[in-house]
């Protein structure tokens, strides 16, 4: 091993420099004033000379003892002798000790020339330093460097029992040397030992002290430092990580780790440990078996986290590993599987605003975390949504953050929504709106203004953003807590059809709310329509029902707007009866055209049950007579028996459409009872005949009398419908003398169509046809005379002449009705 040798001292003139080595090298020049006192020599300060000191710089390694120059010029000069040689023969030095005997042992002894030596590298056997264990222990512990060794007698001893322990990498960058305090620690790399007299101790009140009295090591790391444990393990890891240790906070670092790999099992151990893998080696393509094997046992205990431990991997970004998706993985199924207690509320909420604080997390915990908050909010357990509404209280930040991370799934918004409370104690609530906005979440937006304000205020707010017509969950969501009779008044004070919807589905549950309403409001209309939309049983829900259907029946007369879907409603209930309605008739062109049918056929069943009962019949107009013609209830009404005939009569006059067959129809039902009509009731049907002009009735009638003479009085008064001698021989009416001539004349006139003395009649019955008009007469006016002179006592006689007749015609009943009358034959 090659070795330069330089002497440093006064030079005359110049201070402290080079006065002589064995190279022209220009690390020999360079490194004159690190050979120099670190500082001036504090008052009452002697025990320090001689010292030595070692240090790296560039490509070699410096070697150095120091002694006071008591010949100087001036005091407190020093005579330097060193060794300098390369850094890579330095470090497989294996003791210091082969230099340390090569240096000057006294200034005396300090060479006035040098030259380069070549020594062997050969491992020399010395005792080990007393305080090797306390200075093990000192450079393996925190603290600031370098560590301080009190006294510098001893001091090469313990370097070298040290220098043996470290290996090649640590070896270039250590250093040791003298030092008066901490302000002489300029140099740049820091000293890791340093000596110092004992007086100057409490100068060192920072840095650890060595203890010389330590008799164990304190760690894995001192004990290699003292040669009591085997380094190459550690050495072996560090290779795997694709590292040198070069330090021995980086020796620290990698025993601990190993430590930890091969016994660490607790959550706390394993991400020590993989924080340690991830700062000692950077590169994901190194140490993969060991980093793989960390990432899987630490992801194993995931499942078994807390929300503290869980913060507490916020920043680990794991460049070194190359593969964190299972562990990413396992925290998102933890995070979803949460059970979100109130007791984790103070972490949760921390938690959850690191999530968007880059400061504070780092993006792959952040995502695992927000992914996790997604799946929980998909599970069918409501705690995450209860827990959202406690931070809404307690923490508006983690509030707005967590709502914000929420799917935007209409069933995440439904499941957030329903789980409200019914009170929410906040300053203002804006802050918990804002969020809802954000999303488009309408129905949760209502849900926070159900929680903190009242009804009417809460449906109020929500109109303004909820402009939708066809959407009314968010409407329903801001009624979620009002009572039925609150959600009356939101729909009569706000006039949106969704809440008068949402208020009718309530009325539907509770009629009595609308007990009061008049619909004299079009609100009211609307509300009382909906609601026998949803049960026709409701129609009477106002106490006044009838009244309420009159007011909106008096303001459709008026031209007032009313609402259509109550008239449509109406119309399948009782209330289409309009039968006591006074303004009826000029309701039928206005009702709507598809509803005016149904109001027609309830009508006209009101119509026939008032008249059944027997009440003054009012003659119905045009639109309703036909619907009580074409309704079926017509028909029954009128064929029942017990029914008064009068009444039942009553209601066929009360409708002047009424047709003669249908009359006749229901006259031949009725005739075939038992039941005798009076003879009010007769006349009445007489009466009613008789004004129709329906001789087929009357002529029915006439058929009937036989049978029921209880129908005579009624045949009386409609006996001008029937013929002369159906009347005669009924004997319904009185007929005159005259009349019955005058018949006589008719029917012979029929019968002998030339006159009296056609087939010789006139002679056959004793008279004389001299008697008789000329022929040049028509027969007509021949019987005429004939017959006026028969009535003047003329022959024949009525007697004998219609005699004859009979003879000729004896068939003829009419003949038969003559003969019998005392006014043709006396």
């Amino acid at each position: 091993m090659r070795v330069e040798q330089a002497v440093y001292g006064e030079i005359h003139g110049r201070g402290h420099g080079l006065r002589t080595s064995s190279t022209n090298a220009p690390v020999v020049a360079a490194i004159a004033s690190k050979l120099d006192l670190p500082d001036v020599v504090p008052p009452g300060v002697q025990a320090w000379s001689p010292f030595v000191r070692g240090f790296p710089i560039d490509d070699h390694y410096v070697v150095a003892r120091t002694f006071l120059d008591s010949s100087a010029s001036r005091g407190g000069m020093v005579l330097t002798h060193a060794l300098i040689v390369s850094l890579e023969d330095m470090c497989e030095v294996g003791s210091l000790a082969v230099l340390f005997r090569r240096l000057a042992a006294s200034v005396a002894e300090c060479p006035a020339s040098v030259v380069t030596l070549e020594l062997d590298n050969t491992p020399s056997s010395s005792v080990l330093a007393a305080d090797l264990i306390g200075t093990a222990n000192a450079l393996t512990a925190s603290g600031l460097t370098p560590v301080v060794r009190l006294s510098v007698a001893g001091f090469e001893q313990l370097v070298d029992s040290l220098w043996k322990n470290l290996w090649p990498a640590l070896r270039r960058s250590f250093a040791f040397r003298l030092s008066f305090g901490p302000n002489d620690l300029v140099e740049k790399p820091t000293p890791t030992l340093v000596c110092t007299p004992e007086k100057l101790q409490a100068r060192w009140t920072k840095h650890l002290i060595v203890k010389s009295d330590d008799e164990t090591p304190n760690s894995e790391s001192a004990g290699i430092l003292c040669g009591r444990r085997d380094v190459q393990p550690i050495l072996d890891l560090a290779e795997d990580l694709g590292l040198a240790v070069h330090t021995l906070r980086e020796l620290s670092r990698l025993e601990r780790l190993q430590t930890l790999l091969s016994g660490g099992e607790s959550f706390d151990e394993l991400l020590a440990a993989i924080r340690l893998a991830d700062g000692l080696s950077n590169q994901p393509t190194f140490g993969v078996c060991i980093k793989d094997r960390l990432i899987g046992r630490f992801t194993a205990l995931i499942p078994g986290a807390g929300c503290k431990q869980l913060m507490l991997m916020r920043n680990l970004a794991l460049p070194g590993f190359a593969s964190t998706r299972p562990l990413w993985s396992a925290v998102e199924l933890l995070v979803g599987n949460l059970e979100f207690s109130p007791a984790d509320d103070s972490v949760l909420t921390q938690m959850i605003a690191a999530t968007i604080d880059e400061d504070l997390a780092l993006p792959l915990w952040c995502a695992a975390v927000k992914n996790g908050l997604s799946a929980a909010a998909r599970r069918d357990k409501n705690a995450i949504y209860l827990a959202i509404w406690r931070w809404a209280e307690h923490n508006h930040s983690a509030f707005s953050i967590a709502v914000d991370n929420l799917p935007a799934d209409a069933t995440v918004e439904q499941r957030l929504a329903g789980q409200v409370p019914r009170k929410l104690t906040v300053t203002s609530s804006d802050t918990l709106l804002s969020p809802m906005l954000k999303k488009c979440w309408l129905t949760a937006y209502g849900a926070v203004l159900a929680a903190t304000l009242p009804p009417i205020d809460a449906t109020g707010h929500q109109l303004k953003v909820d402009k939708d017509l066809e959407y009314s969950a968010g409407l329903r969501s801001a009624l979620r807590f009002a009572s039925p009779t609150e959600a009356l008044d939101c729909a009569l004070v706000h006039k949106d059809l969704r809440l008068v919807g949402l208020c009718a589905e309530q009325a539907t549950v509770h009629p009595e709310i609308l007990s009061h309403i008049r619909c004299e409001d079009i609100t009211e209309q609307q509300l009382w329509g909906m609601v026998i939309v949803k049960d026709v049983s409701l129609w009477n829900a106002p106490s006044n029902a009838i009244g309420a259907r009159d007011t909106v029946l008096d303001l459709l007369i008026e031209g007032l707007s009313v609402d259509t879907g109550l008239l449509k409603a109406l119309a399948k209930t009782p209330l289409a009866d309009l039968s006591a309605t006074s303004e009826r008739a000029r309701l039928w062109s206005l009702l709507p055209a598809s509803q005016r049918e149904h109001y027609l056929q309830a009508t006209a069943t009101g119509w026939l049950e008032i008249a059944e009962k027997g009440s003054v019949v009012i003659t119905p107009e045009a639109p309703l007579e036909q619907a009580i013609l074409a309704s079926a209830n017509l028909r029954p009404v009128l064929e029942r028996s017990s029914a008064p005939v009068d009444t039942r009569l009553a209601i066929i006059c009360g409708l002047p459409s009424f047709s003669e067959d249908q009359f006749i129809a229901w006259l031949k039902n009725v005739l075939r009872g038992a039941q005798n009509f009076s003879h009010a009731a007769s006349e009445q049907l007489g009466t009613l005949v008789s004004s129709r002009h329906w001789d087929r009735a009357a002529k029915y009638l006439s058929d009937r009398l036989g049978d029921r003479p209880d129908i005579k009085p009624g045949l009386r008064l409609c006996a001008g419908l029937l013929p002369f001698y159906t009347r005669w021989m009924l004997g319904i009416t009185k007929l005159s003398a005259a009349e019955k001539w005058r018949a006589l004349e008719d029917e012979a006139r029929q019968l002998y169509p030339s006159g009296p003395d056609s087939d010789e009649l006139w002679s056959r019955a004793g008279g004389k046809n001299s008697d008789l008009p000329g022929r040049s007469l028509n027969g007509a006016t021949r019987w005429h005379t004939a017959l006026n002179s028969i009535r003047s006592g003329g022959r024949p006689t009525a007697s004998d002449l219609l005699k004859i007749m009979c003879q000729d015609f004896p068939m003829n009943e009419k003949l038969r009705l003559f003969v019998c009358d005392a006014d043709i034959v006396g």
